[in-house]
């Protein structure tokens, strides 16, 4: 049996539901990683900055008034300075900025080791986009989500209409594209998959099969160990 599950991939790949549902059928601690990055993007939004504010290094001193506390749970509860922001930050507006956020050296610094230590708290199943690399590179079993750009940008375009949020489906493949590009090319902790994780693509998977096949990895089968290969499930 795994105790500590890394679940890595793009935007719109499945993670937090899958993970969320993994997590609840081992009776395991579920943590969502991202939330915390949302939760910093949320803040500077509310302070007025803008990206062109980030590259200039204006960061640092604005950390200094975050608080964040999270709630982990079924569905992760995210408080920035005592108010519960778990809605607000899953707008089009912080998906439009958290990867400029994320890709930030102080900001990553400042929440590592704060989602090491709840990670390693208990059984976990932990999702984001450096578990398996960078928060818990010691993780029992390492899973890389991915799937296709349109794929993900349609799920994602369903997800806000379902929260009455109209955005143009062509704006929301835009920003995936754009945040696969600043995700993967950030110099600290950039995405990309551990050489010992399992690859799987969920493009043409119901949540329900990709669920069962993590289970499957985590309670029987043998996911690579140290060899370094990669299996991928289609």
């Amino acid at each position: 049996m795994k105790q500590h599950i890394a679940i890595d991939g793009p935007a719109g790949a499945g993670k937090s539901t899958v993970a969320r549902l993994l997590a609840r059928r081992l009776g395991y601690l579920y943590l969502d990683t991202g939330a915390f990055y949302r939760a910093v993007t949320l803040h500077f939004l509310e302070l007025g900055l803008e990206k062109e504010d980030l590259e200039r290094g204006e960061i640092a001193r604005f950390l200094q008034s975050v608080r964040i506390d999270i709630c982990p749970g079924d569905e992760t509860r995210v408080f920035l300075n005592g108010r519960d922001v778990s809605r607000d930050i899953r707008t089009p507006e912080v998906d439009a900025l958290v990867s400029y956020v994320a890709k930030a050296p102080e900001v990553r610094d400042f929440l590592r080791e704060v989602q090491r230590h709840i990670a390693l708290s208990q059984p976990s199943v932990v999702e984001g986009r450096d578990i398996g690399t960078v928060i818990l590179p010691e993780a029992d079993l390492k899973v890389f989500l991915t799937a296709l750009p349109e794929v993900r940008a349609r799920r994602r375009w369903q997800e806000l209409a379902l929260r009455g949020k109209k955005v143009d489906y062509k704006v929301v493949l835009k920003n995936v594209l754009e945040r696969d590009s600043i995700d993967s090319q950030r110099s600290c902790a950039p995405l990309q998959q551990a050489q010992d994780a399992v690859v799987v693509d969920t493009s043409h998977l119901t949540v329900e099969e990709v669920v069962e096949k993590l289970y499957i990895l985590a309670t029987e089968g043998n996911h690579g160990g140290s060899c370094g290969h990669l299996f991928r499930i289609l």
